[in-house]
């Protein structure tokens, strides 16, 4: 399958976006507001990486190559060293900042809705139950615990589905799931 590589980079383009109005509507629940959420993943050495796995993973008939696949995980792996949203940018958990927890778990919800109602990843587990999962992996002080559960608790009573479905329309209007 022969994409032009302008396709590949605006559809990308549009999938960060629509992930970043959906990061801000789940923050916004929270009462704060990041614009400027994954800006590095519009730029190099980000922006290749994430372009091809992006397409990949929206165009079912696209297939990703290794070389593409083995610039994504560097992305992936630069981006969450240097982005303040990510637990690996810290050397200490205890470090990260209260703002950057909400951003945080605004991130993630984001990411569980796209997995579980936008791409239908099968077996994608709800917001709470992956942070139950993936809690004990970290060193979490009580503070943080109690922003993150209190947050998720807000984000689960609060959301509206077809607001954040809309989010994403743009999206599924340019896939191929």
């Amino acid at each position: 399958m022969n994409i032009d590589t302008k396709d590949i980079y605006e559809f990308s383009a549009l999938r960060i976006a629509c992930h970043v109005e959906s990061v801000n509507y789940f923050a916004g629940l929270l009462g704060y507001h990041f614009p400027e959420h994954d800006n590095d993943k519009n730029s190099e050495p980000m922006r290749t990486g994430y372009a091809y796995m992006i397409y990949s993973i929206y165009h079912k008939n696209f297939n990703l190559t290794d070389e593409y696949e083995k610039l994504y995980l560097d992305a992936h792996k630069t981006h969450h060293e240097h982005a303040t949203h990510h637990i690996q940018h810290y050397k200490n958990i205890a470090d990260i900042p209260d703002i950057r927890i909400y951003e945080m778990v605004s991130d993630w919800a984001s990411a569980n809705f796209e997995q579980k109602n936008i791409i239908c990843i099968k077996n994608a587990i709800c917001l709470g139950d992956w942070f139950e999962k993936n809690r004990a992996d970290n060193t979490w002080t009580s503070h943080q615990l109690e922003i993150i559960n209190k947050s998720i608790e807000i984000i689960n009573k609060n959301t509206d589905e077809k607001i954040v479905r809309k989010i994403w329309e743009p999206v599924l209007d340019k896939a191929d799931l």
